[in-house]
C-alpha cells in the first residue's frame, strides 16, 4: 500500500511538472527585451562641455515628445528629429527624419515618401552624413533654385571643426527614386544661403524667380595671423545640375600681431570666450535700430538688447575652430528655442557674427542679428566726457517749451513741457516724454510715445529753419530721424519733420 501511494505521488509530480512546461512553453508571451540607444557626442577642438548624449526621449533637449516617425524605422534606429515638405513636387507631404543607429555614431537621414495609392509613407532612400553632434546639426527643405522644388538641405560640423553643407533634389518617377546632389561644400568658416526677395508673379503666379546663392567665408591659410577672409560665392547652373563655384573675392581684415592672436584665440574656449565678455554693438548703417549683444562668459549666458526688449539665452556648448568660436545656447524662458552664434574674429574689438534660431531653419544674411559688432571699451569713457562739457541740445530744447504751441505740416498741433508731450490732430491723439542729448558736434532729441499710434520715431537731429537770408530761424524746427551708435551716426530713411510756432491768430506772421 505504502508503495501505491509512493507511486501515485511521483506521478502526480511528473505531471505537475509537465503542466507548468506546456503552459510556460506555449501559452506565455516571451518577455520583450527594450533596449535603448546610447550615443556619445565626441570632445573636439577643446570643447569640455560636449557631454554623454541620451537619445532614448528622456534627457536630450533635441528629442520632441510629440515627434512620431510616420516613416518604418528600424529596431536600432534612434530618432533625433523630423521634417515634414513636399520634396518629391506631387504635391502631398513626405517626410524625411534625422535618426542614429547602434553601430554608427554619425547622423543619417532616411527619406520617406508618401505614396497616395497606399496611403503610406514609404522608406524609399537614405543619406549619410559626416556630422556626429545634433547640437550642430541643421536640415530643412527650401527651394534653392527658384522654379519651385524644394531640395533637401543640412548643415553640421564635422569633427575637425569644419561647416558643412549639402544639398539634394528628391525625384520620384513610377518605376524609381533618385537622391541627387547639387551641392557639397565644407570650410573652416562659415556657410551661408544668401536669400533674396523673389517677384510677386513668383509667388502668386508660379513663374520661376532668381535662385539663391550660397556664400562661404574661409579664412586665409597663407596669413595666419590676419583676419583676412576668402568669400565664395557659389551660382546654381542649370545646364551641369549643381552649385559652381562664380566668384571669389577677399575681405580685408586686421592684421594681428602674434601676442594680440595668443591672448584673444590659443586655441582654447575660455581665451576666446573671455575676449567676447562684456557688451558688443552692431556697426551696419542701414539697421535702423542699434543691436546689443552681452556676452556673460561669468554666468554663461548671452543676452541679447533691441530698442526696449532683451532676449536671455544659457550659453551651453563651444566649438572652438580657426579665428572664432560657435555657440549653442537655450532660451531661458522657452527651453526649446535654441540660437546657433558663430562667431568670426576681424579684429582686435570686432567680431562678425552669424546666427539662427531652431535647428531646422538654416542660415541667411539677412538674419536681423547677423553683421559685424564692435566691443565698447570706452562707453564709460564717452558718458564722463559729455558730462564735462556745454551742451548743445539745451537751447533747443528750451525754445521747444517756452511756447506757444508748435503746428506739424499735416496740423496736428504739439506742445512740449518739462519732458513731455503732447500731439493732438484729426486722425493724431498721441502723448509721451522726450530727452535731449548731445553726440559729437550735433543736438539730439529722442522721443518716447505712450500710445500705440506713436507721432515721432525715437531719436531725431534738431536744428533751426533759415530765412531767406540765410538766418537761424527759431521759429522752425527741423527733425531728422536718426541713428545713434558708440562710434558714429547717420540718418535713418525715416521722413523728416517739420514744426513751426503756431499762432491762434491766422494770418499774424512768423516771428
Amino acid at each position: 500500500m505504502h508503495k501505491k501511494v509512493v507511486f501515485a505521488v511521483f506521478v502526480l509530480a511528473i505531471g505537475a511538472i509537465a503542466l507548468i512546461y506546456i503552459q510556460h512553453r506555449y501559452f506565455t508571451a516571451p518577455e520583450e527585451k527594450v533596449t535603448a540607444s546610447r550615443v556619445v557626442v565626441p570632445k573636439i577642438n577643446g570643447d569640455q562641455d560636449a557631454e554623454d548624449e541620451d537619445l532614448d526621449g528622456s534627457t536630450s533637449p533635441y528629442m520632441d515628445p510629440e515627434m512620431v516617425s510616420l516613416v518604418p524605422l528600424n529596431p536600432d534606429e534612434t530618432l533625433i528629429s523630423t521634417v515634414d515638405m513636399d520634396f518629391d513636387g506631387d504635391l502631398n507631404a513626405d517626410q524625411v527624419n534625422a535618426i542614429r543607429t547602434e553601430s554608427s555614431p554619425y547622423i543619417t537621414l532616411i527619406v520617406g515618401l508618401f505614396n497616395p495609392q497606399k496611403g503610406e509613407y514609404e522608406r524609399l532612400a537614405s543619406i549619410a552624413t559626416p556630422i556626429r553632434q545634433a547640437k550642430t546639426f541643421s536640415y530643412t527643405g527650401i527651394d534653392l533654385t527658384g522654379d519651385h522644388r524644394i531640395a533637401l538641405v543640412y548643415q553640421g560640423f564635422v569633427d575637425t571643426g569644419n561647416e558643412v553643407l549639402q544639398a539634394f533634389f528628391i525625384t520620384r518617377t513610377e518605376t524609381a527614386v533618385s537622391v541627387t546632389q547639387i551641392a557639397n561644400l565644407e570650410c573652416d568658416g562659415s556657410i551661408y544661403i544668401q536669400q533674396t526677395d523673389r517677384s510677386d508673379a513668383y509667388n502668386l503666379t508660379g513663374a520661376d524667380g532668381d535662385s539663391f546663392s550660397i556664400i562661404m567665408n574661409t579664412a586665409d591659410p597663407a596669413h595666419p595671423n590676419s583676419t583676412d577672409q576668402i568669400q565664395s560665392r557659389y551660382d546654381w547652373n542649370e545646364e551641369l545640375g549643381r552649385y559652381e563655384l562664380a566668384e571669389q573675392i577677399r575681405q580685408v581684415g586686421a592684421n594681428i600681431s602674434a601676442a594680440d592672436m595668443a591672448r584673444i584665440q590659443d586655441g582654447s574656449k575660455d581665451t576666446f570666450a573671455k575676449f567676447l565678455n562684456g557688451l558688443w554693438y552692431k556697426t551696419d548703417e542701414h539697421t535702423k535700430d542699434l543691436h546689443y549683444i552681452f556676452f556673460d562668459w561669468d554666468n554663461k549666458q548671452i543676452i541679447f538688447l533691441l530698442k526696449n526688449q532683451e532676449e536671455v539665452f544659457d550659453w551651453q556648448n563651444n566649438l572652438v575652430r580657426r579665428n572664432g568660436i560657435y555657440i549653442t545656447a537655450t532660451n531661458l524662458e522657452i527651453q526649446n528655442l535654441q540660437r546657433r552664434v558663430d562667431v568670426s574674429l576681424r579684429s582686435t574689438d570686432e567680431v562678425r557674427v552669424i546666427m539662427h534660431d531652431d535647428l531646422r531653419i538654416l542660415v541667411a544674411e539677412g538674419a536681423e542679428w547677423n553683421g559685424d559688432y564692435k566691443k565698447m571699451n570706452d562707453a564709460t569713457a564717452y558718458i564722463k566726457s559729455q558730462g564735462n562739457r556745454e551742451s548743445i541740445a539745451k537751447p533747443y530744447v528750451q525754445n521747444l517749451e517756452s511756447g506757444p504751441d508748435w503746428r506739424m505740416p499735416d496740423g496736428t498741433i504739439v506742445t512740449f513741457t518739462d519732458g513731455n508731450y503732447i500731439a493732438v490732430g484729426d486722425t493724431v491723439n498721441d502723448a509721451g516724454s522726450y530727452v535731449a542729448l548731445d553726440y559729437g558736434d550735433g543736438a539730439y532729441i529722442q522721443f518716447r510715445s505712450a500710445t500705440e499710434t506713436p507721432v515721432f520715431s525715437k531719436t531725431y537731429s534738431i536744428s533751426y529753419g533759415q530765412t531767406q537770408d540765410g538766418e537761424a530761424n527759431t521759429s522752425e524746427m527741423v527733425l531728422v530721424p536718426y541713428v545713434l551708435s558708440p562710434s558714429k551716426s547717420y540718418a535713418s530713411e525715416d521722413h523728416v519733420l517739420l514744426l513751426t510756432r503756431h499762432f491762434q491768430e491766422l494770418g499774424e506772421p512768423l516771428e
